[in-house]
């Protein structure tokens, strides 16, 4: 595709300041008091739109337990005109913090791969570019000039943080552009990728997308918007902030294990989920977003509900949060000390539903909010990941 030099779309990823909560000693401990992130995404949508409506968006989201998620988005558009429409649109996402520091100019983000456009049954082509984010166009960066990463300055060749923490800049951003062609009537577009999520000491992964570029279209809102959020062959404990939803739903789950009630990350009134080996469906009608989609696995924040036994509410079989390893130690009761570990050794079998015949087991798992047993589970070790059989080999203190 040539290059075009103006984008009709470019929706801009603006940092939230609740990020900055999450931000703690790295699970692996490279990197000193902060987290990584390596990317957020957002809808494919022009910067202004007046004609163009979305009529309908399926929005699915898989939790991995490889660290990835995969996201996948259909859409139905509509074009009142009796002409077609050519519209330039994109995606724009964040360059990584605390990943490697480097400066991309190909355009193509190191954490995303797989990045397809479907439109009317046909795959489009795309082109990538390094652009100054949140300008409304495409306007690749010069790399003569200074730009700032996650308040980080950028130089043509290449940069230190510590050489230029304090600097300024400008921001910039990885863009997949392309252009779409609207007939007359009903348009399909359907829109996938997968991207390396987010984490921190006190979270295991964080899933980021933008909903509000959606009220750029012509009608201002999703006329038809339904979020599913998947856990096929693992189990997902997290939270999504009520303030996205604020009008509330009722979610669907396909009748595996499930859970849901309204609690609070951090001090964020949120709506918390645990969910098993399928997936839950959330169904809005005249959908006006004005806050961005961010679902967050149960970390740091759950800790205080079980102040002994920290690792066990923040348990997720993708990452270790090594920091409450280090804490349960020195906090416990000697004595108490040797069923901490028979706990850390049984998170993997309670992760899957295992129904525990020890009555000291079986109390403690019950108090765990996420605990959903499972008669039929039988102790199948073959989807076990490297996290699981880290906290087996931790509980028998090796």
């Amino acid at each position: 595709m040539k290059r075009i030099n103006s984008l009709h779309f470019l929706a801009g990823i603006v940092r939230r300041t609740a990020v900055c909560l999450l931000l703690a000693l790295t699970a692996q401990g490279t990197y000193a008091n902060d987290g990584v992130y390596f990317t957020k995404g957002n809808q494919l949508v022009p910067l202004v739109e007046t004609d163009i409506s979305v009529r309908k968006e399926i929005l699915t989201i898989r939790l991995m337990d490889d660290g990835f998620a995969h996201v996948d988005v259909y859409y139905e558009f509509w074009n009142p005109g009796q002409q077609n429409k050519r519209v330039l649109m994109g995606f724009e996402a964040d360059p990584s913090y605390n990943d490697d520091w480097k400066f991309h100019p190909s355009g193509v983000h190191p954490h995303i791969k797989d990045f397809t456009v479907e439109m009317n049954g046909a795959m489009l082509s795309y082109a990538n570019a390094a652009c100054r984010a949140g300008t409304g166009r495409l306007e690749p960066i010069d790399t003569t000039k200074q730009y700032e990463v996650w308040g980080v300055q950028l130089f043509k060749k290449g940069f230190t943080p510590e050489e230029s923490e304090n600097a300024k800049g400008t921001d910039f951003a990885y863009v997949y552009y392309f252009n779409a062609d609207f007939k007359p009537g009903l348009n399909r577009v359907h829109h996938t990728y997968i991207y390396r999520t987010s984490f921190s000491v006190g979270c295991p992964y964080v899933v980021d997308y933008k909903l509000t570029p959606a009220t750029r279209w012509a009608n201002g809102q999703i006329d038809d918007f339904t979020l599913v959020i998947r856990a096929d062959n693992t189990a997902k404990h997290f939270s999504i902030p009520t303030e996205v939803f604020p009008s509330g739903f009722t979610p669907v789950s396909d009748g595996t294990a499930y859970k849901m009630r309204k609690s609070k990350l951090w001090d964020t009134p949120c709506y918390e989920f645990a969910l098993r080996n399928g997936a839950i469906t959330l169904h809005l009608t005249n959908f006006k977003p004005t806050k961005e989609l961010s679902i967050t696995g149960a970390g740091w924040d759950k800790c205080y509900e079980h102040h002994l036994f920290h690792v066990a509410a923040a348990y997720d079989r993708s990452r270790s949060v090594i920091l409450f390893e280090n804490i349960w130690a020195e906090e416990l009761d000697p004595k108490d000390k040797a069923f901490c570990q028979r706990v850390l050794r049984n998170l993997p079998y309670a992760h899957r539903g295992h129904v525990f015949r020890d009555a000291r087991l079986r109390r403690f798992f019950e108090s765990q909010w996420w605990y959903m047993p499972d008669p039929n589970y039988k102790d199948d070790i073959s989807d076990f990941t490297p996290v699981d059989h880290y906290y087996i080999q931790l509980g028998q203190g090796k």
